[in-house]
C-alpha cells in the first residue's frame, strides 16, 4: 500500500481514505481492509496470507503474531524502524519511478533480533524514529525523507562477517528450517536467550576465541549443541566469578535477570531456566528454602563456609578453622569463604556437631561434673575436645556428654541410699585403686552393676557397687585373654588375632590385671561364641575333619575357597563360616 501511495505522490492516510479503508485498521491488519487490498491487486489467498505473515499481527497478552510464531510486542513494534541502506538504494535503481513508491521496507528488519542484512553483510540502521503508529508506518512520506541520505550513502554502515546465528535466523524466518537443538523453542526467546548467553561467556572468559566475536554468535554456537554443551560452558561462566560478590546474579547478569523478572511467568523459557538453575545448584550453596528461578531446594545441596558460619551461628573466620581440622574443607584451599563449598549431605554431621560446641564451662554443666572430675575425665581420655582451644574456645560437643551419660546408665538402677554398698562411681574407682577410665569401662560393659541416686542428677548420680568396683583391682580376669585364645584356634602368628580385633570383625573386652597393672584384651564367653559363629580355622577345621592342614588347605582352594582377607589385609588361616560349609561341613 505505501509503495502504491508513493508511486500516486500520496501518503499512506492520503491513499485509504480515497480508497474509503481505515489506515489504524489496515496497520492492525483488520480482515476486511485485508480483503479489499487482495482485490484491488489481485492477490490470492496464499500470496496474501505469506504478505500478512511477514506483518506483525497482534494478539492477547500484548503479543504478536509473525511469521507463524508468537513475539512479545516489542520485539516488533518499536517506535524505530530499521533497514539495510544498501537494499533501499538498490531498489531505487531498480526502477524510474518515484523513490519512495520503488524502495521496499522488509518485514524482518524490524524483528529486534535480526541485526545485520545477509545481502549485504551491513548492520541495519535507525531510519526513522516516530511514535505514532499512524505517522511511523506511513513508508511512503518516511521514504520520501530519507531519499538522499539512502542515494548518497550517507546511512551506510562499515562490512560486517554474517555469523552463524544470522543464518540460523534467516532460515527460520524464511523457510521454518531449524536443524538445531533451539528447533523446538520460539525464535523469541530463543534469539534473546542466544544474545544474553553470549554476552555473558565474552564478559567472563575474555581473551579466548569468542571475544572478537559477536555475542549473538558465540551464544549461539554454544546452545545450538544443546543442554551437555549448555550446562559445560554455564559452569566455566561460574567458575570464573570469585571474591565476596559471588554469586549467581552477578556471573550470569542480564540472562539470570532476564529469565527470573522479565521473562518469569513465561513457560516458553522453562527450559533455560532449567538448565541454568541446575548449574546454579551445582555451584552455590543455596539454603533450603531460598527461591532460583522459580524453585527452591528442601534441603542444601551445597554449604559454603558463610552459609556453614550462619547456620551453625559463628564467624566466617572460626567455621572455616572448625571446618579444616574436621577435614571438610582443604587447609590449602585459598578461595573465598563464599566461593569455597562442599557436598552439604556429607559435610552436615560436621555442621551438626558444630551447633552443638559448647565452652567447658557448658560442658561441665552439661555432664554434672566440678572442675576437678572434668579435668580427670580429660585426662583419662573419657571425653575429648572436638577442636583444639587455639581454633575456638566452643570445643565441646554436648552429644558426647549426652552419649557418655546414656551409655552409663541405660541399665542403671535405682540406688538404696541407705545401702552403704552403694559408692559413687568416682570415689569407688578411688577406693579400689582402679583408673577412672577403667571403671568407666567396666560400666560401660556391665561389669559392674551401676545405679542411679534418687536426688542428684548426671554424672554426680552415678553409684556403683563397691563390691562389683573391688573385684577390677582383685584376682586375675577369670576369662581368657585374647593371646590364649588365638592359640587354641591357631592365630597366634603374626598377631592375627590382634589384627583382627584392630579392624572390628571380633570382639573382646578390654580388662584391668591387677598383676600386671595393665589393661588387656579378653574374651568373654559371648566373645567366644560370636566368633565361631561366624568364623573358623584351619586348625580348628584339621582337628574336626582328621586331616592335615595342607591337604584341607588345598581341597578348600580346590572348589574356590579362600581365606578371610578383606581388601588384601592378611588374618592368617581364618575362613568365613559359611564359606567353609558349603565345601566341607
Amino acid at each position: 500500500m505505501s509503495r502504491a501511495a508513493g508511486i500516486r505522490g500520496l501518503s499512506l492516510s492520503g491513499f485509504c481514505n480515497e480508497l474509503g479503508l481505515s489506515t489504524k485498521r489496515l496497520i492492525n491488519l483488520d480482515d476486511r481492509q485485508t480483503k479489499v487490498i487482495a482485490e484491488m491487486f489481485g492477490l490470492q489467498d496464499p500470496a496474501l496470507q505469506e504478505l500478512l505473515s511477514w506483518s506483525p499481527q497482534p494478539l492477547a497478552s500484548v503479543q504478536v503474531r509473525f511469521r507463524e510464531e508468537d513475539f512479545v510486542s516489542r520485539a516488533l513494534i518499536n517506535p524505530v524502524v530499521r533497514g539495510c541502506p544498501a537494499c533501499l538504494r538498490e531498489d531505487i535503481d531498480s526502477s524510474t519511478v518515484t523513490p519512495q513508491g520503488q524502495m521496499v521496507m522488509r518485514g524482518d528488519w524490524q524483528l529486534r533480533y535480526v541485526e545485520v542484512c545477509l545481502r549485504h553483510g551491513q548492520a541495519l540502521v535507525p531510519l526513522w524514529n516516530i511514535a505514532s503508529p499512524l505517522t511511523r508506518y506511513d513508508f511512503a512520506t518516511c521514504l520520501r525523507s530519507i531519499t538522499d541520505d539512502v542515494v548518497t550513502g550517507r546511512l551506510d554502515q562499515p562490512h560486517q562477517p554474517i555469523t552463524s546465528y544470522d543464518l540460523w535466523l534467516d532460515d527460520r524466518l524464511s523457510s521454518g528450517t531449524d536443524l538445531t537443538w533451539l528447533s523446538t523453542h520460539p525464535i523469541d526467546t530463543a534469539a534473546k536467550f542466544c544474545q544474553l548467553l553470549g554476552a555473558e561467556i565474552i564478559q567472563f572468559i575474555p581473551g579466548g576465541s569468542d571475544s572478537k566475536r559477536s555475542a549473538r554468535e558465540v551464544g549461539f554456537d554454544c546452545a545450538r549443541q544443546g543442554p551437555d554443551a549448555l550446562t559445560e560452558t554455564l559452569l566455566d561462566v561460574a567458575g570464573k566469578v570469585d571474591g565476596p560478590q559471588f554469586s549467581p546474579q552477578k556471573a550470569f547478569g542480564r540472562l539470570y535477570r532476564w529469565l527470573s523478572q522479565e521473562m518469569a511467568n513465561d513457560t516458553r523459557c522453562d527450559p533455560y531456566r532449567d538448565i541454568l538453575r541446575e548449574v546454579i545448584f551445582k555451584t552455590w550453596a543455596i539454603p533450603a528454602g531460598e527461591t532460583i528461578l522459580g524453585t527452591s531446594l528442601s534441603t542444601p545441596r551445597l554449604y559454603s563456609v558463610l552459609t556453614a558460619a550462619k547456620e551453625i551461628g559463628r564467624s566466617a573466620p572460626t567455621t572455616r578453622q572448625i571446618l579444616e581440622h574436621v577435614g571438610i574443607v582443604d587447609f590449602g584451599d585459598d578461595r573465598h569463604n563464599a566461593r569455597l563449598t562442599f557436598d552439604a549431605t556429607l559435610a552436615r554431621p560436621a555442621i551438626a556437631q558444630a551447633k552443638r560446641l559448647v565452652i567447658a564451662t557448658a560442658m561441665r554443666k552439661r555432664l554434672g561434673v566440678s572442675s576437678s572430675q572434668f579435668e580427670i575425665l580429660i585426662r583419662q581420655n573419657v571425653i575429648q575436645p572436638v577442636v583444639p582451644q587455639a581454633v575456638s574456645k566452643l570445643q565441646w560437643d554436648t552429644a558426647d556428654a549426652d552419649a557418655l551419660l546414656d551409655e552409663l546408665t541405660k541399665d542403671a538402677i535405682t540406688v538404696d541410699v541407705d545401702d552403704a554398698n552403694w559408692l559413687p562411681l568416682g570415689v569407688a574407682a578411688g577406693r579400689a585403686r582402679v583408673d577412672i577410665k577403667q571403671a568407666i569401662y567396666a560400666a560401660r560393659k556391665g561389669l559392674v552393676q551401676v545405679g542411679r541416686h534418687p536426688g542428684l542428677v548426671g554424672y554426680t548420680s552415678l553409684y556403683v557397687l563397691w563390691s562389683d568396683m573391688n573385684k577390677l583391682r582383685g584376682d586375675k580376669p577369670d576369662v581368657k585373654t585374647l593371646g590364649v585364645f588365638a592359640r587354641e584356634v591357631g592365630l597366634n602368628e603374626n598377631g592375627a588375632m590382634p589384627a583382627l580385633f584392630n579392624a572390628g570383625h571380633i570382639s573382646a573386652t578390654e580388662l584391668f590385671n591387677p598383676a600386671t597393672r595393665r589393661n588387656g584384651l579378653y574374651v568373654t564367653d559371648a566373645d567366644i561364641a560370636a566368633f565361631h559363629a561366624k568364623f573358623t580355622t584351619l586348625k580348628l577345621l584339621s582337628m574336626r575333619k582328621k586331616m592335615d592342614g595342607r591337604v584341607l588347605t588345598r581341597r578348600l582352594r580346590e572348589v574356590g575357597v579362600y581365606r578371610f582377607a578383606p581388601d588384601g589385609q592378611d588374618f592368617g588361616p581364618i575362613y568365613l563360616l559359611d564359606d567353609v560349609r558349603g565345601a566341607l561341613l
